[in-house]
């Protein structure tokens, strides 16, 4: 598996959705998405769950190695379920559970994570053995892992700073979130009307939020060209939207979307859909998972896996 191609192709979705992420005064809407984005910083500790479907063509995957190629597959038509929780006080920790499952499935392939100790956890059942975990190590600027939600704000900033307030809609006041707090929605809209101005806008605003990743040490300015190349020709389908909830505190506590979008003007349209949900803000989590007896550093199972045809 090559780490780098996948990340690069999860991103094509990840920074797309971040961007959809987040009669009435529309300029007003655009600052209280921007001062909740700010405020994310002061999100500290945090638990969260959430779903996504997929609805992709096999296009996406052309060039990937075998075992990549693979994995990502297994997103074409299926559903990815979550739940975890999260501290960013010093040492970082948290913990999560992911399920894959294909379409009209109810088993799939459990995926669970653990952050602890500046190494981070994961099983992949394609690759891992039953109880076996893929170690990471965090090591080399372990305090970069308290820093991710000065990131997260800083990157949401730099997507919404040039969005025009026309795209947003208002929703209810005083709609009620999943814990029977009240919360505020606001609702990015993606139309024929505008899709190809929000697309020009996405070119534009993706490689100043990936300079913020730079920056931050965590993407080599080589990893940094490869995104900008691989995001370069995305372009937005309509109707994509997104409704972000901010509570009275002013955090995000939910947003609910759906995306389309393609890799080139005229291209197969991909779909995903989700919902994500922030609760407990700021409480102390109760985590449950340790790390695990079996782990093998990623090193030694990249080792293992074929090389990419013509590579």
């Amino acid at each position: 598996m090559n780490p780098s191609r996948f990340i690069r192709q999860a991103a094509v979705i990840g920074f797309a959705v971040l961007l959809i992420s987040g009669c009435t005064d529309r300029k007003q809407l655009k600052d209280e998405w921007l001062q909740a984005a700010a405020k994310q910083e002061q999100m500290q500790s945090y638990q969260f769950a959430g779903e996504a479907g997929f609805q992709l063509d096999p296009s996406l995957f052309q060039g990937a190695q075998p075992l990549t190629a693979a994995m990502l597959s297994a997103f074409k038509e299926g559903k990815l379920t979550y739940q975890g929780k999260a501290s960013l006080k010093e040492p970082a920790q948290a913990e999560a559970d992911f399920k894959l499952s294909a379409k009209g499935s109810d088993t799939g392939l459990d995926m669970p994570v653990v952050l602890k100790d500046n190494k981070l956890y994961l099983h992949l059942p394609i690759i891992s053995k039953a109880d076996e975990y893929v170690s990471v190590p965090l090591t080399a600027q372990p305090e970069r892992l308290n820093q991710t939600g000065r990131l997260s704000a800083a990157v949401s900033s730099k997507l919404l700073q040039g969005v025009d307030p026309a795209w947003l809609e208002a929703g209810g006041k005083d709609e009620k979130l999943a814990t029977g707090e009240t919360a505020t929605r606001i609702t990015l809209q993606v139309t024929d009307k505008n899709r190809k101005q929000v697309s020009e806008y996405l070119a534009q605003a993706i490689p100043a939020a990936l300079e913020e990743w730079t920056t931050s040490g965590l993407l080599s300015d080589a990893q940094t060209k490869a995104w900008k190349e691989a995001l370069g020709s995305l372009q937005l389908a309509a109707p994509s939207t997104l409704d972000i909830w901010i509570d009275a505190q002013g955090f995000i506590r939910q947003q609910k979307g759906e995306l389309r979008f393609s890799l080139k003007e005229g291209g197969p349209v991909h779909t995903v859909t989700w919902t994500h949900r922030t609760d407990a803000v700021n409480e102390p989590p109760a985590f449950s998972k340790e790390p695990p007896k079996q782990a093998k550093p990623l090193a030694d199972i990249l080792k293992l896996l074929p090389k990419a045809p013509g590579k």
